[in-house]
């Protein structure tokens, strides 16, 4: 009786174009096949991604808010900290409304 001896299948990277095993691809959850790219290039694509996101934040203006602390002249400063210390305190009191109202409400 003749015994077969199987080769490892060899998957193409997509990224690459190199022929390799199957333990040098990550393995879809899903499906449960390798992916396109190899691990070597998977890792080099994810960083060059990670990177390229990192420098596009660190380059943004900020946005529609207000950053308080960024404002130079300290009277606009002092009155912006006033308003916004005025705005949480009006929300944590109509909270604490709600919640009373909610707790009267579902004793009846």
């Amino acid at each position: 009786m003749k015994t077969v001896v199987k080769e490892p299948a060899l998957y193409v990277c997509g990224c690459c174009k190199r022929s390799l095993p199957f333990e040098d691809f990550y393995i879809n959850s899903k499906t449960g096949l390798p992916g396109n790219y190899c691990k070597e290039c998977r890792k080099s694509t994810s960083r060059q991604h990670r990177e390229a996101e990192k420098n596009t934040f660190a380059h943004k203006k900020p946005g529609g808010y207000l950053i308080i602390t960024l404002v130079e002249d300290p009277e606009v400063r002092n009155e912006l900290i006033l308003h916004a210390l005025r705005v949480v305190a009006e929300s944590i009191e109509r909270k604490r409304r709600r919640v009373i109202r909610e707790n009267y409400d579902s004793e009846d």
